[in-house]
């Protein structure tokens, strides 16, 4: 019996650490009325899909969520339709535009890397940046409009061949983050 508690016991501890680790996540925060947004002001309501009139603009903060370990970069890639959405704009929380932990010198946008319907952000910072106290660690605000019903999600994932989300201690997070998905559903 000692020898079958002590299994389980081992078992539970090992479960719980996996999880642990896989719970690193992208998540959205979508800015409506009475959410700022940002770094100390948000509601971080992390949501998957918005309602917006076609042609409305909709913005949303993109946070890393439930982050086991201080981070040294972070970054992510966003797939969309570009024949429905267009990227109005990508303020990163960088100091440049939006007070944030990311360091200005560091950051790195380019619309379009692999054509229409992609956009990628990187960021960094030379010392580590720490969770917030709920273990999420915001990274940009993006402005999106809807030409039409958009109800193809857009998505965000890990820069592909890029360290994208590294934690201080050198774990790369890419292959354990799950992708986000938001979907901007016209009325």
């Amino acid at each position: 019996m000692k020898s079958f508690t002590k299994s389980f016991v081992v078992l539970f501890f090992l479960i719980c650490a996996v999880s642990t680790a896989s719970g690193i996540e992208y998540a959205t925060d979508v800015l409506e009325k009475g959410n700022p947004g940002g770094n100390t002001a948000s509601l971080k309501t992390f949501d998957q899909k918005g309602i917006k009139d076609m042609g409305k603009e909709i913005t949303l903060d993109v946070w890393i969520k439930d982050v086991p370990e201080e981070l040294i970069t972070a970054g992510f890639w966003l797939t969309y339709d570009p024949s429905k959405v267009n990227i109005v704009k990508v303020d990163v929380y960088d100091g440049s535009t939006l007070p944030g932990p990311w360091d200005k010198e560091m950051t790195r946008q380019k619309s379009n890397p692999k054509g229409p319907g992609t956009y990628m952000v990187i960021v960094g910072n030379l010392g580590c940046i720490k969770p917030d106290k709920k273990g999420d660690v915001i990274v940009a605000k993006v402005q999106y409009s809807c030409q039409e019903k958009c109800t193809n999600p857009i998505e965000i994932m890990p820069v592909k061949d890029f360290d994208s989300v590294v934690g201080c201690e050198g774990k790369v997070f890419d292959t354990t983050i799950k992708p986000a998905a938001f979907t901007i559903h016209g009325k």
